[in-house]
């Protein structure tokens, strides 16, 4: 070992580029790493807090396929088994219908929400999103509009908006209703069509006092798509109790383009792990490789004094493995130092076209990174063992060295 150290010294430029070739694709991997983990993450609380829910009960849908959820005519005896399920955390009952909404003579096909304010709200961002008026609560027979709609139909706080109710399987409903509040909406097409107001309201639209399309459920423990084992679970053992009419569907079948994009973003971090991690070997093992030309005489005067093979080869090993544990420590140092600092100033805020391609898949057009230790060990320990294996030609050519030729060898 000593020895190893001292070789490295003595070529301190060489030693500098070969930690270099291992110190940057850690530090890639662990910032990719991050920029994902952090996308998936803001992807995730964005639909389930907003929309999906962790999973859904919803009745089986018998009909042809079409946009309309399926009506649920009285949910309690899926919230009684709900009950029984143990993990689950949060639940509500929820109504959307679909509607045209009409001011004046303009109008737009959209979506009523009917949601439980007081049940939404402490799990729900939505009343951080008013931009105008103040957010629902159970009693209000108003509604909230999204900024697109509010701009679409002209409408301001306190006019009045008419909804017609079009559930294929409810009574055609009609109600006029004050427009209470304006949000923000995370994606442009949800503040377009998405107009929310009370269960209560929403009921009187499809003409029934207990109707649902879903109920939708947390489960406890969850943090970000990573934790799928607990969500595949709570599924499963509501699956198991549910009477026969009901399905449920966890966040990702309700949410299709987003199992997508996960199914795509890690091949696509595999892929380039392995390109950066090869260019890094490359780099290795042709540093490796003009040191043991360098020190052919000097090896070739090491095997004739008695040195086993496997020693000269340890002995190149050792010099890889020191510059591949130090190179992979120092990229792990320099990506995660930048991660905490960029999160520090509260991320990388966007504008413009990128800012503006990220809120229309649902996601703040700032970006984030968030990295986990089993990410940063993996992305260390793989480069390490990459840059020593990297290593092994060269040191299996300074292995078969002929003591006689070697010492004759001229650089």
């Amino acid at each position: 070992m000593r020895a190893a150290i001292r070789h490295l010294m003595r070529n301190r430029r060489r030693t500098i580029l070969t930690l270099l070739a291992v110190l940057i694709p850690v530090y890639f991997l662990v910032i990719m790493f991050g920029f994902a983990n952090a996308n998936l993450r803001d992807m995730f609380d964005t639909a389930t807090r907003f929309d999906t829910g962790h999973m859904q009960i919803r009745a089986v849908d018998a009909r042809a396929t079409g946009s309309a959820t399926p009506l649920m005519r009285d949910p309690a005896d899926a919230l009684a088994a709900l009950a029984t399920v143990e993990g689950i955390t949060w639940s509500t009952v929820r109504l959307d219908l679909p509607a045209l909404a009409s001011v004046d003579e303009r109008s737009q096909a959209i979506y009523v929400r009917g949601v439980i304010p007081e049940e939404i709200e402490p799990i729900s961002n939505m009343a951080d999103r008013i931009v105008a008026g103040a957010f629902l609560t159970g009693r209000s027979t108003g509604v909230l509009v999204g900024e697109e709609l509010a701009e679409l139909l002209k409408i301001e706080i306190g006019d009045d908006m008419v909804l017609l109710g079009a559930h294929p399987d409810a009574s055609l409903g009609a109600i006029r209703a004050p427009v209470v509040g304006i949000y923000n909406a995370p994606e442009t097409t949800i503040g377009r069509t998405v107009v929310y107001v009370s269960l209560d309201t929403a009921r009187q639209l499809a003409r029934s006092a207990t109707a649902a399309t879903s109920i939708v459920i947390r489960v406890d423990g969850v943090t970000g798509p990573w934790n799928r084992g607990a969500i595949d679970r709570a599924v499963t053992d509501l699956r198991a109790v549910l009477p026969a009419g009901y399905e449920v569907q966890d966040w990702l079948e309700l949410l299709p383009m987003i199992s997508t994009y996960m199914g795509i973003l890690t091949p696509a971090l595999l892929l380039m792990g392995v390109i950066f991690f090869a260019l890094g070997a490359l780099v290795v093992m042709n540093t490796i490789y003009l040191s043991v030309m360098e020190r052919t005489r000097e090896l070739g005067l090491i095997i004739s004094l008695g040195a086993t093979r496997s020693r000269v080869i340890g002995m190149i090993l050792a010099e890889a493995g020191l510059i591949a544990v130090a190179g992979a420590v120092y990229g792990v140092v320099v990506g995660v130092g930048l991660i905490l600092i960029i999160e520090a100033f509260g991320g990388i805020p966007l504008w413009g076209s990128a800012a503006e391609m990220l809120k229309t898949i649902g996601m703040a057009p700032v970006l984030h990174l968030s990295i986990n230790v089993g990410q940063v060990l993996l992305s260390a320990f793989a480069m390490a063992v990459v840059a020593v294996l990297a290593a092994w030609l060269p040191a299996r050519r300074a292995s078969k060295l002929e003591p006689v030729e070697a010492m004759r060898y001229v650089e």
